[in-house]
């Protein structure tokens, strides 16, 4: 009987030690640190797609990109630098090089480097999101291994040209608009500006007139002047190019005066609805959201004093 509680008290020890080495064997081992980088010290980036590449470029005015050097949306650019400048590894995935099954494959990942000048500072491939939607599957260079990367952000590198371009095309503050010019329909028309109040500057107001002396609605106005303000494209269009499109007469055009006259010009909707523009702040011709070109042309039509026709109802609708 005790020659059986001893083998049987061998078959337990003898057990447990595989199962604490076997579960060491598998849990064992040291994630890389990638390389740190600190932002200020990328000047180009590099995204290489399966179906093209996005160069990134840092210049004295900010982030452009490809070599035609559009101004880069600065949201953009920082979402891709603070992956770069963070990246970090939670786990081992995959030792057995399973790239489709990540898409890490030539197929499907994104070849990430960050230089300074010529260095590569680092360079990563950025596969698909894990199940989790927490982590991403990441390969670094001259490692064979896959991980999985804190957060998800594959996101964040995978767009086109037109998505990682600055889109405002017009940016100024309300209260320096001192008039504007309203021309659509072959018809112009003028409201002046003039401080109001008399009280501080930040105290005082900014009052439009017509030429009679009579008020537009001042809601109106400032509709007109926040949309304008910090207006956006959808996107740009390489065709019809601006100089294209300024060589028709526009549908509407609007100048507002601040020292320099700032113009926008909007054209009629293309085959597909979109309405095409133009603006002094901006060197490429864009297309607008059709909400927001119906809102502007709801606006100046309303502050001069016209109705839309119903061929505009109907191509803004």
């Amino acid at each position: 009987m005790k020659k059986e509680y001893l083998i049987l008290t061998l078959c337990i020890v003898a057990l447990s030690g595989y199962l604490l080495f076997h579960k060491q064997d598998r849990t064992h081992y040291t994630l890389p640190d990638p390389p740190k980088v600190a932002a200020d010290s990328v000047d180009r980036l590099v995204v290489q797609k399966p179906e093209d590449t996005i160069a990134f470029t840092r210049t004295e005015q900010g982030w452009v990109v490809t070599d035609q050097a559009y101004p880069a949306d600065d949201a953009a650019m920082r979402q891709m630098l603070d992956v770069i400048t963070g990246l970090k590894f939670s786990a081992l995935v995959s030792e057995n090089q399973d790239l489709v099954r990540y898409e890490l494959d030539d197929g499907h990942c994104l070849d990430v480097t960050a230089y300074d000048q010529n260095k590569a500072l680092l360079s990563f491939k950025i596969g698909k999101t894990a199940p989790t939607f927490n982590h991403t599957f990441v390969m670094l260079e001259n490692d064979p291994n896959v991980y999985h990367a804190t957060d998800s952000f594959r996101q964040h590198f995978d767009k086109t040209v037109n998505g990682f371009r600055d889109k405002q095309v017009m940016s100024f503050a309300e209260a320096s608009i001192t008039g504007m010019t309203i021309e659509v329909r072959g018809k112009q028309t003028h409201l002046s500006g003039q401080k109001s109040g008399s009280g501080s500057q930040d105290e005082a107001g900014t009052g439009f007139k017509y030429k009679d002396g009579s008020a537009p609605d001042p809601q109106t106005i400032s509709n007109l002047l926040s949309t304008l303000s910090v207006l956006s494209c959808d996107r740009f269009v390489d065709d019809p190019d601006k100089q294209q499109l300024e060589k028709d007469t526009p549908d509407l055009t609007i100048t507002l005066e601040n020292g320099t006259p700032i113009v926008l010009h909007l054209f009629d909707q293309g085959e597909e609805g979109s309405v095409f523009g133009t603006s002094s702040m901006n060197g490429y011709g864009f297309v607008l959201e059709e909400y927001v070109a119906k809102d502007i042309r709801s606006w100046a039509h309303e502050l001069a004093g016209l109705e839309q026709t119903e061929e505009e109802k109907h191509t803004t609708q």
